[in-house]
């Protein structure tokens, strides 16, 4: 076995073991519950790198083969290795197809283009030119149908992984995720040189680009074979990848996080309702009694005694109201949300999922937290609630959600949309109804804090509440 052979082996074994890794690590490391545009189809990504571990490690064998070690058939090796291949490039441009459009919502037919050209690739060079119609070589044979799987499949599919992994970077720098943002950049840029190297580098072909760009030529441009660089951007994008990924366990971090600070709040707030019940309920009750032993006085003319009452009936009252002014004391202080609208919105949709089965979406495409005025922030959130709970009572929707993002001078733009009923907004308008009353004191609060509120609404085709109110360069 020469030196050039055995480096080559331990090239391809460490390059299949590195692709190997990162599919075991995606596959441990994948959340199907993730908020991350990057979850849902990640395992479309472990899935390549399993079988372009396969695909490597077959190359391993048919070096060994050379030297007289037989695990396979050459047949059966080219054949593993062409299959290998063939399927990892198509995992790769699913991922890459199905990461663009999930992240753009629209253009969904082109996720199953992958799935055509793979069709076409297979029909060609599997069905045709090696079960019905083998060609003479079948060397010949294996080099052209690896070419055109990394021409049709691999380069597609690398440019378009690279494409959306640099659009998940606004909302990973947005959610100050510094080392997955760094680390997202790199598996970018992973992917993009894997595009070229795997992509447009194959072996010697008669026609082009293969013919002027293939192995045989850029080792002699540049003195290194190509699959030395294919291994070591390989390397780097399985680090990259695996770094990442790691944003899953920090998005779980925070879950955890908040379902603690959920349950702290649930325990006070029943702690209230044991306060409540104990001192503030009960202080009324016993001010009832006082008040009914003092009619039963006045029947009787006992007219001193019932003064005495009164008087001790009197105090109780002014305990509770004293008790009750402390207990909203203490409930504003708690109101943690206060002045943050993502915060303010967040609460609110969480409320209203306690007591309704109508799924609150929310979607913020602010490009910073942004912190309300005590004006804008009382009355956002009654503009919120009352909408919300027109949603829950009124509007028979299947699904409702809130957007938020910020239009031109400094404009906030909030909207509560639901697919429900709708109703007669010109009925409304003109007075002949009593069942949306709240829409004026909708439209008074976003008068209140210099906005406008608009309803696009008609019978059967539910209702787009829009909110909208200036914010001071400060707020932000």
């Amino acid at each position: 076995m020469s030196v050039f052979d055995s480096k080559m082996i331990v090239l391809y074994f460490a390059y299949g073991l590195s692709f190997f890794t990162m599919a075991l690590v995606i596959a441990f490391q994948a959340r199907e519950n993730s908020s991350f545009v990057l979850a849902k189809p990640i395992w479309l990504l472990a899935g390549f790198g399993l079988c372009q571990a396969f695909a490597e490690w077959a190359k391993v064998t048919k070096l060994l083969h050379m030297y007289g070690i037989e695990l396979l058939s050459i047949t059966a090796l080219h054949l593993l290795d062409v299959l290998a291949i063939g399927i990892s490039f198509l995992f790769l441009f699913l991922f890459g197809s199905h990461l663009v459009v999930d992240y753009l919502k629209k253009y969904t037919y082109l996720k199953y283009v992958p799935l055509i050209i793979a069709a076409g690739w297979v029909a060609k060079f599997i069905i045709m030119d090696f079960l019905l119609f083998p060609l003479a070589s079948f060397k010949m044979w294996a080099a052209y149908s690896t070419a055109w799987a990394r021409y049709l499949m691999a380069f597609p599919g690398a440019i378009l992984v690279t494409a959306g992994l640099l659009l998940q970077l606004p909302e990973l720098k947005k959610l100050d995720l510094k080392s997955a943002y760094y680390n997202c950049q790199g598996a970018a840029f992973a992917f993009a040189a894997y595009g070229f190297l795997s992509g447009l580098v194959t072996f010697p072909v008669d026609f082009w680009p293969g013919n002027v760009l293939n192995t045989e030529s850029f080792l002699q441009r540049t003195g290194w074979p190509v699959q030395f660089f294919r291994a070591s951007f390989g390397l780097l994008m399985a680090f990259t990848v695996i770094k990442t990924i790691n944003i899953f366990n920090v998005e779980q971090q925070k879950r955890l996080e908040e379902a603690e600070r959920l349950s702290v709040l649930v325990a006070e707030r029943d702690r209230f309702a044991r306060d409540l019940h104990d001192g503030i309920i009960q202080s009324i009750y016993g001010a009832g009694l006082i008040l009914d032993a003092s009619q039963a006085m006045l029947r009787k003319g006992e007219l001193g005694k019932v003064d005495e009452h009164m008087a001790q009936a009197k105090t109780k009252l002014n305990e509770t109201i004293a008790q009750l002014r402390d207990y909203i004391r203490d409930l504003q202080k708690g109101r943690e949300t206060k002045g943050n609208l993502k915060q303010v919105l967040l609460q609110l949709i969480h409320e209203f999922r306690k007591f309704s089965m109508t799924p609150i979406d929310f979607e913020d495409n602010l490009k910073k937290d942004l912190v309300l005025t005590q004006k804008q922030d009382k009355n956002v959130y009654h503009i919120i609630q009352e909408a919300l709970f027109n949603v829950v009572k009124h509007a028979q929707a299947t699904r409702a959600k809130i957007t938020v993002e910020e239009g031109e001078n400094r404009e906030i733009i909030l909207q509560i949309i639901d697919n429900g009923k709708g109703f007669d907004f010109g009925k409304w308008q003109a007075g002949g109804s009593v069942d949306h009353k709240g829409l004026a004191n909708m439209m008074f609060r976003a008068q209140r804090i210099g906005g406008r509120l608009t309803i696009d609404t008609d019978l059967g085709r539910g209702t787009t509440v829009t909110l909208v109110f200036q914010v001071d360069e400060g707020q932000e």
